[in-house]
């Protein structure tokens, strides 16, 4: 082992482009990966397991330990135990939740803590206002058609309907049966059915036959009025949840509409909204944390699928000044970017993508050419906390 060591921890993308950039350089890289800890990728990294990873690391001689594993809990538990383990290791390590980083960097100056999101977010915001020659060599597919609409439940109407038959056919009979006229017939039969029972006009002295008919109609009107209550109460709270949820027709124009709330999204949305934009975000889950933040903060939130042209129809794509998507799949953002520009070919479309060659691909056979890499954009920064390191220093 030389002093030209590099120790780098973590599976993801961006370990894998910093140890490009580490080996481009001249130096040495000894890389951990999950196997080296005997865990699953799912498991908490325990202070024995770190131990006996690098128990073959003479942690003393290394130039530089990168902790860069996508989960903060796993590059948060190797800062402390490597620390622990050698005072005078130098770290950076990859934290989105940078709140503890202060902490960390009053305990030993030697630790940097970087956080990808926020160092990417920048260019991604940048990307709205690019010049863009748009050169589409393709005729882009003509609008998704929408799934066909649900038929509407004609339950409710059909429950008027027949409630309102049995309240005519009674006070007809009721007109002519027991000589009442139209008015008090109607009156009797509307305090029957709302079971006031006034008792000034009853049926005390009438026929079986009327009250046979008015037992049918205390009962029969019950079992219409509780279902039609029922069934328009569930309506309303039904609508009311789409409404928080905020899936509606939105008529905004030359608004952002950002697919994906999560640790870039969060960033991208906070610039957006400081520079003045008019976000619309779209996010599949409701329990994203962000999502109540950014409803303070003024953006609209769409719970729902962006993959979905019916989402992004009412999100108002078809009057949108640009649409990002920075889920956390290259496929799935690649699939909604092309649904978006099927509303709009001139539509500016920044996605989030990870694979160097299929960015090329996008941008060569779908004229895609606002694509970015998080950790692509990261690792530089991440690589140039290595030159200025120097060993006893």
């Amino acid at each position: 082992m030389t002093q030209r060591d590099v120790l780098i921890v973590g599976s993801g993308h961006l370990a894998h482009r910093i140890e490009k950039l580490v080996r481009d350089r001249g130096d040495t890289v000894i890389r951990l990966t999950d196997d080296a800890f005997g865990v699953a990728r799912t498991a908490d990294l325990t202070f024995d397991a770190i131990t006996h990873a690098v128990r073959d690391v003479d942690l003393a001689s290394l130039r530089m330990a990168y902790l860069v594993d996508d989960r903060d809990e796993r590059n948060l538990g190797m800062v402390i135990a490597l620390v622990s383990l050698c005072a005078d290791l130098y770290v950076t390590a990859a934290l989105f939740n940078e709140s503890v980083a202060p902490h960390l960097r009053a305990a030993n100056p030697r630790i940097t803590i970087l956080n990808p999101a926020k160092i990417a977010a920048p260019t991604f915001i940048k990307a709205l206002d690019a010049p863009l020659e748009r050169t589409l060599r393709y005729a882009p597919a003509t609008r998704p058609g929408d799934v066909a609409a649900a038929r509407p439940d004609r339950l409710v109407t059909r429950l008027l309907a027949g409630f309102g038959g049995i309240v005519a056919a009674a006070v007809t009979y009721f007109h002519f049966a027991d000589h009442l006229s139209w008015i008090d017939s109607l009156y009797f039969v509307v305090v029957t059915v709302a079971t006031v029972g006034y008792g000034d006009i009853n049926l005390l002295n009438a026929g079986t036959a009327s009250k046979l008919v008015g037992i049918g109609l205390i009962l029969a009107s019950t079992v219409f009025i509780w279902m039609i209550f029922s069934l328009t109460i569930d309506a309303i709270i039904k609508r009311r949840v789409q409404l928080a949820l905020g899936r509606k027709r939105y008529s905004h124009e030359n608004h952002v509409i950002l697919c994906g709330l999560g640790r870039l999204g969060y960033f991208i949305a906070e610039g957006l909204l400081e520079r003045g934009e008019r976000v619309l975000i779209i996010e599949r889950g409701e329990t994203a944390p962000a999502i109540d933040y950014f409803r303070r903060r003024g953006a609209d939130v769409y719970v729902g699928d962006a993959r979905l042209p019916r989402v992004l129809d009412d999100a108002g794509v078809m009057h949108a000044k640009a649409v990002y998507s920075v889920i956390n799949n290259d496929y799935t953002n690649l699939e909604i970017g092309l649904n978006a520009r099927s509303f709009r070919p001139d539509l500016r479309l920044i996605l989030r993508i990870f694979d160097d060659a299929m960015s090329r691909r996008i941008k060569d056979g779908l004229d895609i050419h606002l694509t970015f890499s998080m950790t692509g954009i990261a690792d530089e920064q991440f690589a140039a906390t290595l030159p200025a390191i120097q060993i006893g220093a």
